[in-house]
């Protein structure tokens, strides 16, 4: 039995996008050169991400309204 399992792991396949290949710091000579990414990988990252601006402004608006309910209660009770 155990050794299904170790099996079943090695059987498993590691897939990355082309942005998970990419390395932070990595320089765009080097991104180019590597097999799998391509010139479109920046307008690829824009389009898996695009909602990631709209969804850190959703969480600063709940934070200050949060904030300012938790500052009122303060006043209003103390």
């Amino acid at each position: 039995m155990a050794d299904d399992r170790s099996r079943r792991n090695v059987d498993r396949k590691i897939r990355l996008s082309e942005a998970q290949m990419r390395q932070p710091g990595m320089d765009v000579d080097e991104a180019e050169s590597m097999p799998g990414l391509s010139s479109s990988h920046e307008s690829q990252l824009a389009e898996e991400y695009r909602y990631v601006a709209a969804d850190l402004k959703r969480i600063a608006v709940i934070a200050a309204v949060m904030l300012v309910v938790l500052i009122g209660l303060a006043l209003l009770l103390a």
